[in-house]
């Protein structure tokens, strides 16, 4: 079927109505205004101009009746309806009604929507300073919980999981921290903060394949760092990984000579090694 202006007009105001009977009135008036707009082109003539203006009087009928439109009109201070209607040569004045209509509702949602996100954050707040003020009190169970909760209910905003991992750190909760910030890793893979405080986690958990583990990932994600292999040595060193703290030893010291503790370990494994 050839695409003409009467043609987009009848699809604008069909998607018209099915957005108004989902109850999208912002996107019924966005397709009914697209609509008009092509009527006032004055390209449209005959049977087809009747035609359009049929499906524009259907649409208008729909759109007088319906709840939330009578409800928005009457938080406006209009009692009664019909709100508006088409007689031939009105076409300009309809389309500035929609318009019009459009804007504040679309202002209207906006402030919903801001609204909305401010009582996010508040509720966001206030779940980690209940958590901390539980910590303080060595609750920890309750904490724990409230956080579970900060992290269920906005786990994948940006910072959210490390901030309930440093926190769980900052209360001794070490493996559990360990476990959040490593989902703060997998939500951003460059976080170098949530990086860090998972491995000060399992360092503080003697968790060493954990912390093995992520002394990896900072070497695959951040490139081998002389001061990174030095603490992967310290923390073979602790292992009792002898072979590997020599090994990682000698690459940081290879790297950087001012690392005195580095070449220090190189010697003390030397002396377990090479005997």
């Amino acid at each position: 079927m050839f695409d003409t202006p009467d043609k987009r007009v009848r699809e604008d105001f069909a998607r018209a109505k099915s957005a108004l009977h989902k109850g999208n009135i912002a996107k019924a008036l966005l397709h009914a205004a697209s609509g008009v707009r092509q009527m006032m082109s004055r390209k449209i003539f005959g049977r087809a101009r009747f035609e359009v203006e049929v499906h524009l009087q259907e649409f208008l009928k729909d759109f007088n009746r319906h709840p939330e439109v009578k409800a928005f009109m009457r938080s406006k201070g209009v009692k009664a309806g019909p709100y508006v209607t088409f007689r031939r040569g009105t076409e300009r004045q309809i389309f500035a009604f929609f318009v019009k209509t459009l804007e504040v509702l679309e202002a209207k949602e906006k402030e919903a929507e801001e609204d909305a996100e401010a009582k996010r954050a508040q509720r966001k707040k206030l779940l980690f300073a209940k958590a901390q003020q539980a910590f303080n009190k060595k609750e920890f169970p309750k904490g724990k919980s409230l956080l579970r909760h900060a992290i269920e209910e906005f786990g994948r905003e940006e910072g959210v999981l490390r901030e309930a991992g440093a926190r769980m750190l900052k209360a001794g909760l070490y493996f559990e921290a360990g476990e959040v910030l490593e989902k703060a890793l997998l939500l951003n893979p460059r976080d170098s903060k949530a990086l860090a405080y998972a491995v000060q986690a399992y360092k503080n958990a003697r968790e060493y394949p954990k912390m093995e583990k992520m002394y990896r990932y900072a070497l695959r994600t951040f490139g081998s760092h002389p001061k990174t292999l030095l603490h992967m040595a310290e923390m073979y060193i602790e292992w009792r990984k002898y072979d590997e703290a020599y090994d990682y030893a000698k690459q940081a010291y290879d790297a950087d000579k001012s690392l005195a503790k580095a070449k220090k370990i190189v010697e003390l494994t030397e002396k377990r090694i090479f005997r």
